[in-house]
């Protein structure tokens, strides 16, 4: 039996942070129940104009990426009726996720002590920039905002040169959020199990984004940034070889016997110089056979082909034939080999609200012309 089976999730998270966190609840067996309205749907479904040819203009690769695995309800929050469907689902769920900024909830009514009139025991796990409470609590913030005021962007980049960010396409607060917040939600979910009714659980992408880099602040001045270079190694950066490829290298202290007999040099540009007349395989195999840490700096088709050889969880294919972000925990007793697709939008809408909320075909109809929820033919692409 999966970790989290019999588990229902009223999925609020939109981009990143709250998707991908429920995303990972549905890969250890969770129901997971994503909301979106027409009057607002995740970013990500219109994220930089980012479709392929071919592609259903409502589903993306971001959005594919962290919704596979989900159902799909449209509700309206905003409507009065709307929050009333949402509270009627809430009473026969266990979790709800959200990353909107501080003060969504409040406005929409949605906060914890309504949602606890509704279940007692639910458990909601807020995700934000700067956590519930604290001087900037309300403050809009960004993957790179987060990153400077965390500490990282000042460790991050070049000697004498500026911090650097990892950029919207990545965004690091906000990819590794997910993982420590689908973890809590277990462990309060286990606690619950014991009797320990609900929680609200807070968690600050800004705090977690320092607290991974902690190790860094432990010195009383500050730290100046090296680009690729380390204290430990004689030589840590990225050279190009004769055939164009960008070969990483750590090259301990310890290694210059080994890098002399291989390069027959010890100092950086010789070293420049040797990989930039040799090919990139020919590199490799003679300074791992040497024990020098060696590897190609693969780009992200290049990854690709790895698959089932260097790796094999990271991504995968869901039954749909897209490529989908893979399954982080697995029992390998029992391994998933295949993923659900991302449903489209409101495809779920009349099966959820009346195998879960009760509802009639006539009370349904009666929400959608009141505009409280939207059916899939009220999408419009």
């Amino acid at each position: 039996m999966k970790t989290l089976a019999h588990c229902r999730v009223l999925d609020l998270g939109i981009i990143t942070a709250g998707a991908a966190t429920s995303a990972i609840l549905a890969d250890l067996g969770a129901e997971v129940i994503k909301i979106e309205s027409l009057s607002y749907k995740d970013p990500f479904r219109r994220w930089r104009g980012q479709i392929f040819p071919g592609e259903h203009p409502d589903m993306p690769p971001f959005f594919r990426m962290t919704n596979r695995g989900k159902k799909n309800v449209a509700i309206d929050l905003k409507s009065e009726h709307g929050r009333q469907v949402f509270l009627t689902l809430l009473a026969k769920s266990d979790i709800v996720v959200e990353n909107f900024s501080r003060g969504v909830l409040d406005r929409l009514g949605l906060t914890y002590e309504v949602m606890r009139k509704a279940n007692p025991e639910i458990i909601l796990a807020s995700i934000s920039s700067q956590g519930e409470s604290g001087p900037d609590e309300r403050y809009v913030s960004f993957g790179s905002t987060l990153e400077a005021m965390a500490g990282l962007s000042a460790l991050t980049g070049y000697r004498d040169g500026s911090p650097e960010i990892s950029g919207v396409d990545y965004n690091y607060p906000d990819q590794v959020v997910a993982v420590f917040v689908a973890s809590m939600i277990t462990t309060a979910w286990y606690a619950r199990q014991q009797g320990k009714g609900g929680a609200h659980l807070d968690l600050s992408q800004r705090e977690l984004t320092s607290f991974l880099a902690g190790e860094a602040f432990l010195k009383k001045t500050a730290l100046a940034r090296i680009g690729n270079a380390q204290d430990h190694c004689l030589y840590q950066d990225c050279y190009l070889s004769k055939d164009k490829c960008w070969i990483a290298l750590s090259i301990l202290k310890t290694d210059q016997p080994a890098l002399s007999l291989v390069t027959g040099t010890q100092d950086e540009a010789g070293l420049q110089n040797w990989i930039a007349t040799h090919e990139a395989d020919y590199i490799l195999s003679h300074f791992k056979s040497a024990g020098i840490a060696a590897q190609k700096a693969l780009g992200g088709n290049a990854v690709l082909q790895e698959q089932n050889a260097a790796w094999s969880r990271a991504l995968g294919r869901a039954r749909d034939g897209d490529l989908v972000k893979g399954v982080l925990f697995e029992d390998v007793s029992r391994p998933i080999n295949t993923l659900s697709p991302t449903a489209h939008f409101a495809t779920d809408t009349k099966e959820i609200l009346m195998q879960i909320g009760g509802y009639t075909e006539e009370e349904i109809d009666a929400l959608v012309e009141l505009g409280a929820i939207s059916l899939p033919d009220d999408h419009k692409g």
